[in-house]
């Protein structure tokens, strides 16, 4: 009996995406507008969702002053931020191989789903994915943890044969939560140190669809230090 093959969950930003220069630019002129001076390197904003780095900036601000900050910053994103972004050199092929060989795609990340449709649309991706995920402000909760729950329940996915695949320490503990693994995207804008808490490592793109066709018949991981691709 042939094995399932695995369903796999990728982030956007720092994943598929170069979206740095549009996120860090808006977070940029939003702080500049309002003087608030030197918040050093913005680049650890990219990758949380927008309503944990207000509070990070905002430490005793209130519940309304981070949502006006987040409505800033998502003003300039929907301006020209979104724009600003590229996807990363090998991710189409990478994408189209892995349907190819009959591969269920998803993305779940934590940008708001428009933003997250408009931008794969732009790019002509959308129609690899099976469904996009990204937070809306009605959310109760705008963990990354909670948004993959939801993915995986609505279609059923199992834990045995679903891995998620992203580049910051969000994706992996987000996996782990839901008891499915992390391959760890090695070229997108996590430090080594993160990397290594994923199940596997993938250096780039192009190693992917070989990742995950040896993933069809290894064992049951995991030991406790990550497979790297390549090796």
């Amino acid at each position: 009996m042939p094995l399932a093959k695995p369903a796999l969950i990728f982030d956007l930003d720092g994943t598929l995406t170069d979206s740095k220069p549009g996120i860090v630019g808006c977070l940029r002129q939003v702080l500049d507008a309002r003087n608030m001076g030197d918040q050093g390197p913005l680049e650890r904003f990219v990758g949380p969702p927008v309503e944990e780095w207000t509070t990070e900036l905002l430490p005793h601000g209130s519940d309304e002053a981070r949502a006006e900050l987040a409505r800033e910053y998502r003003a300039c994103y929907a301006r020209e931020g979104w724009m600003n972004n590229s996807v990363f050199p090998g991710v189409r092929a990478m994408l189209n191989q892995l349907q190819e060989a009959g591969f269920q795609l998803f993305v779940c990340t934590s940008k708001q789903q428009h933003f997250a449709v408009r931008i794969l649309d732009l790019f002509e991706l959308s129609s690899l994915f099976t469904a996009i995920y990204g937070d809306k402000a009605e959310y109760a909760s705008h963990g990354k943890a909670d948004l993959l729950a939801s993915l995986l329940g609505d279609y059923s996915l199992s834990p045995a044969t679903t891995w998620m695949i992203g580049d910051r320490i969000y994706d992996i503990q987000a996996a782990h939560s839901n008891r499915i693994r992390c391959l760890a995207a090695a070229w997108g804008y996590g430090p080594s140190e993160e990397c290594a808490q994923a199940d596997a490592i993938a250096a780039s793109p192009q190693d992917v669809p070989a990742f995950v066709r040896h993933s069809l018949v290894a064992s049951q991981p995991t030991s406790s230090n990550p497979v790297r691709f390549p090796s």
